[in-house]
């Protein structure tokens, strides 16, 4: 933790002014926006919380209206049981009769049941007899289903009981076994079933607390009593503790729903009401998309705002930085040629003026210095040229020469002349370009020398394509690398030593290379020679001078690179420009 935490404060304190600035505006406003968020979360869970309350006391009302009506139903239903005349027909249809007479008893009976049918919200009467005959005021229910329905009223031992519907006949059943009310004897007398309207139950008492309510379902048990829209089942995603009412919200085909459920205790039926999620909290929704949306513009506005202001502040910053970038690089002209907005009175139109004079004063102590510069150049350049061994004369060698010659020595004399052209081109002023060419027979002179020395533990190749041999190249630059190459490599060496002279190409660049397979540089000290930290007297030639030569005939960008492995060799890399230089 500690060190993620020192990590973001290290990244922020490198970070620009602007960023810094805009990171800082972009945090307050990201908390600011935050905590209001959340606190109109909370308002709207509250909100939606009433809502969710509200629609299960909805549920409530409309559960109560309907069991209220069930219960007149089932005093209607009791009415009927108790009615003295119908006691007397039914213990007459019990007992032995003629068919005529049980023909004529059951003709006044279905009249009677007709009479009893035109009851608000029942769709028939039915009586099973204790014989099993049906008597109908209204639709026949079928023998079968009809004595299933007796016996499962028989389990009631006399009280009301409400069933589902059967035989595709959509009304709910009430069904009540008739028994003997005369002389208190109870007997069994037949079973009374009458078939209730549920769904027009449900319109006339609901119809004003849950007209937009998309589906109400009435089971009891695994067993549908009512339902307004058969193909949508949610009993899946439900809780499974649903004995004291409540609410949630189901997923059903990808679409959310919220539930209402609540549990009758006199039927004993769930009641479930169903609304579309979106329907019932669209208020809620809406609001809720409207303050995120609102919030969002601030924070982008707010956000934009800060960018610019903090652009604003730091651009001119950001110029001045550039056009130091362009004094570092030498391109004072252009630098002055650049406007800067030198009329602001704050801070930075003062340091603006500021680097402005100071530019100025740097672009003429340059210009003054230049001509010494140049001065101090030459002198190095001539310096160099002097250091291979001047101490002999170029006119004594011809002498030793022919005196060789004379006495056949032409070992000697080859040496002499290869001495005398080194000697010659070492001590000449008139050129300070020579040719590719040219550079390598001064090589091939020196090397000519060093075999007589070395023998055949010397070993000096030229790699380079013909078409480079006419490019001009100062002198005197690739003799000293490959007598460095001897000097440090070979003459540290037992086994026979390689020296390759090689030309590679890239873009507008040509690089010669000198490498040997010698013993290589230490790192320590090749790091140093590297940055120029030091020169060693013990190194041969300087590099740095070379280097320098290079930089001032074609500029800072050409130069020498040195690399070296312990072990493996050392190479010296020479880059130029591929074309020639006319004026140096």
């Amino acid at each position: 933790m500690d060190k993620l935490l020192h990590r973001l404060k290290t990244h922020y304190v490198n970070l620009p002014i602007k960023y810094k600035l805009f990171y800082f505006h972009f945090l307050m406003v990201l908390i600011l926006c935050l905590t209001s968020l959340v606190a109109i979360q909370i308002a709207l869970n509250i909100h939606q919380e009433i809502i969710c309350q509200e629609a299960v006391k909805v549920l409530n009302f409309a559960t109560k209206s309907i069991e209220d009506e069930l219960r007149q139903i089932e005093k209607y239903a009791y009415n009927i049981i108790i009615n003295a005349e119908l006691q007397d027909t039914l213990e007459k249809l019990k007992n032995g009769l003629s068919v005529y007479e049980r023909g004529v008893l059951g003709k006044e009976l279905t009249d009677r049941l007709w009479e009893w049918r035109f009851e608000r919200n029942i769709s028939s009467v039915n009586l099973i007899d204790c014989n099993g005959n049906q008597y109908a005021g209204g639709d026949q229910i079928p023998h079968e289903l009809a004595m299933g329905i007796v016996s499962q009223v028989a389990v009631e031992e006399g009280s009301m009981a409400f069933l589902e519907p059967v035989g595709g006949n959509p009304s709910i059943i009430g069904a009540r076994t008739i028994r003997k009310v005369r002389e208190l004897s109870l007997a069994p007398l037949g079973t009374l079933i009458i078939r209730v309207d549920i769904e027009k139950i449900i319109q006339q008492l609901t119809y004003d607390t849950m007209e937009n309510h998309k589906y109400l379902l009435i089971t009891s048990g695994e067993k549908t009593v009512y339902s307004s829209f058969p193909d949508l089942d949610v009993s899946e995603g439900l809780a499974d503790d649903k004995e004291n009412g409540g609410y949630q919200v189901v997923k059903v085909d990808g679409k959310s729903y919220f539930v209402v459920f609540n549990k009758s205790p006199f039927t004993n039926w769930l009641y479930t009401n169903i609304l579309p999620y979106e329907d019932v909290f669209k208020q809620v929704i809406q609001m809720r998309r409207i303050v995120i949306l609102i919030f969002g513009a601030l924070f982008l506005i707010t956000m934009l705002i800060s960018l610019w202001m903090a652009g604003n502040l730091t651009k001119p910053m950001q110029k001045l930085i550039n056009q130091m970038k362009l004094v570092e690089s030498g391109e004072f002209e252009e630098t002055m040629a650049q406007s800067l907005e030198l009329e602001r009175g704050d801070e930075i139109g003062t340091l603006q003026r500021k680097f402005l004079k100071m530019v100025q004063r740097i672009k003429n102590l340059i210009q003054e210095n230049y001509t010494k510069q140049l001065l101090v150049k030459e002198a190095q350049l001539r310096a160099l040229q002097a250091q291979i061994n001047p101490h002999f004369l170029y006119n004594a060698l011809e002498s030793i020469n022919w005196r060789a010659k004379i006495n056949q020595q032409t070992e000697i004399s080859q040496m002499i002349e290869s001495l005398g052209n080194l000697l010659r081109n070492a001590m000449s002023d008139q050129q300070h370009l020579v040719t590719v060419n040219e550079e390598l027979k001064l090589i091939q002179d020196y090397i000519h020398i060093q075999k007589v020395r070395f023998g055949s533990r010397l070993d000096f190749k030229i790699e380079l394509d013909r078409r480079w041999e006419q490019l001009l190249i100062p002198k005197l630059i690739l003799q000293p690398l490959v007598e460095n190459a001897i000097n440090h490599g070979l003459e540290q060496m037992i086994e026979p030593c390689t020296i390759r002279i090689t030309a590679t190409e890239s873009g507008a660049f040509l690089f010669l290379k000198v490498e040997d397979n010698g013993p290589g540089i230490p790192p320590d000290l090749l790091r140093k020679l590297q940055m120029q930290e030091t020169k060693p007297d013990n190194l041969g030639i300087g590099l740095k001078n070379i280097d320098e030569r290079l930089k001032l005939v074609y500029g800072k960008e050409y130069g020498l690179t040195l690399t070296s492995q312990v072990g493996a060799g050392t190479r010296v890399m020479v880059k130029i420009p591929k074309e020639k230089v006319e004026n140096v």
